[in-house]
């Protein structure tokens, strides 16, 4: 099974970079530079879509040549660590890396509220009984977007979003989001619009990354996109991407070896395949122990100085909280295992480690 690190200059945060220096916009991060040559083109209208979970490997496996997304695919990047949607997207958002977003994973622990906080829900993980009477997320991890930036920095450029109904938006299918963003764009002189969505992730975590029913998902997108590509206004460019690939897994439910959880005084958090641990003190080096003996090889243990030195959440300015989320020990997946944190969902393709069907995206660029 190959192993894939980020690369933070070849990765989707430098997607969002490139877009910004288009614009006028100084960023701490460079751009990629075959993107920067298309944009030389000097579209009135950039659109943006990511894909959650359109890994390199299903493009690559599951659309013909003739298909448009693998057609216009330009090359492969990498996503950031941890390959996972709250760390990825908000690289994508903020330009930045999750060393500097603070945005690691679907469960951080918050000292503030004692609760291992599901960041995107902004419910306690393992207890949804417990909710919280202000948004998390934005209190402690609030950063200016790229939306924000554009709009600020370039006032004649109108920047928007556009995402499913299930978590704020207003479309119901990737239909009507391609339908939403055509009109948008064609009712004004110069625009930037972001446009998510939550497939193929939702169906590869249910079915596999072979199923019949991801294969069906993703034939669907690709007709969507190429419907948008097809009634495009002139000088228009779409850029798509995602977040993070999947691998098919095998489920290891965390709880059933005591031993190694008597060694923790907090529950597991971050991700199932990049999983962190707070240790008892005095008990570093017996966790440790315990851990390899079941698990050194589908694992790789770092300390939380060994995960920032590999710089595996990127470079830069280090987010204050940072070290409150990180907990002694960080597991990261190198093989298929997934660790069940609460033993309630079976997935049969998740992401989060470093695998590199996990990594690896695509960078898909048509112009009209």
């Amino acid at each position: 099974m190959a192993i894939k690190y980020p690369d933070y200059t070849n990765s989707i945060m430098n997607v969002s970079n490139t877009f910004l220096h288009y614009y006028g916009i100084k960023t701490k991060h460079n751009g990629i530079a075959e993107l920067e040559e298309q944009l030389k083109s000097n579209p009135d209208h950039i659109i943006y879509i990511l894909l959650d979970g359109l890994g390199a490997n299903i493009v690559n496996n599951h659309l013909k040549d003739s298909d448009g997304i693998k057609k216009n695919m330009i090359k492969e990047i990498t996503s950031v660590f941890p390959p996972t949607t709250v760390a990825a997207t908000n690289s994508v958002l903020s330009g930045q890396p999750p060393l500097t977003t603070g945005y690691l994973g679907w469960v951080q622990y918050f000292e503030q509220e004692d609760s291992d906080v599901t960041i995107f829900l902004n419910t306690d993980f393992y207890d949804e009984e417990i909710k919280f009477d202000y948004v998390i997320r934005e209190k402690f991890l609030s950063y200016k977007s790229i939306i924000t930036q554009i709009n600020e920095f370039r006032p004649d450029v109108d920047a928007g979003v556009i995402v499913p109904k299930i978590i704020g938006g207003t479309t119901e299918s990737f239909h009507d989001a391609v339908e939403q963003v055509l009109i948008s764009t064609h009712n004004k002189d110069k625009s930037f619009t972001y446009l998510y969505w939550t497939d193929p992730d939702l169906t590869e975590h249910k079915f596999g990354i072979n199923s019949k029913e991801t294969i069906s998902t993703i034939k669907n997108l690709n007709k969507d996109y190429e419907e948008l590509i097809e009634n495009l206004p002139d000088n228009t460019m779409v850029v798509l991407i995602a977040d993070h690939g999947l691998t098919n897994v095998e489920e290891v439910f965390i709880k059933k070896y005591e031993t190694l959880m008597s060694y923790l005084k907090r529950k597991p958090s971050i991700e199932p395949r990049a999983i962190n641990f707070f240790i008892k003190d005095g008990m570093l080096d017996a966790f440790k122990h315990e851990f390899n003996k079941h698990f050194e090889e589908p694992y790789m243990l770092l300390t939380k100085q060994e995960l920032f030195d590999s710089n595996l959440l990127g470079f830069g300015e280090k987010h204050e909280l940072i070290d409150m989320f990180i907990g002694d020990y960080i597991g990261i997946a190198t093989s298929h295992i997934l660790f069940s944190l609460n033993g309630k969902k079976t997935y049969k393709a998740h992401h989060a480690g470093l695998l590199e069907d996990e990594m690896m995206v695509p960078l898909i660029v048509f112009q009209k």
